[in-house]
């Protein structure tokens, strides 16, 4: 026999879902707290942007002054 009936048996289940859902939206919720933030994000693409630049002049400049 179990601790609840017939009746009740849809109603608990749908709570347990709506509890599981609940959990779920929330570590959604924390990771995007967790995330960098936009300005950071730009920083970091630009510095990378700038270095690919400063190699290729570097490169250039090389083999512009071995031949």
């Amino acid at each position: 026999m179990s601790d609840f009936c017939e009746t009740h048996s849809g109603i608990l289940a749908g709570v347990k879902q709506l509890q599981k859902e609940n959990d779920e939206q929330w570590t959604a919720i924390n990771q995007l707290r967790n995330r960098l933030p936009v300005w950071a994000t730009i920083v970091i693409s630009l510095l990378t942007f700038l270095l690919g630049c400063s190699l290729t002049y570097a490169g250039l400049a090389q083999r512009m002054a071995q031949g």
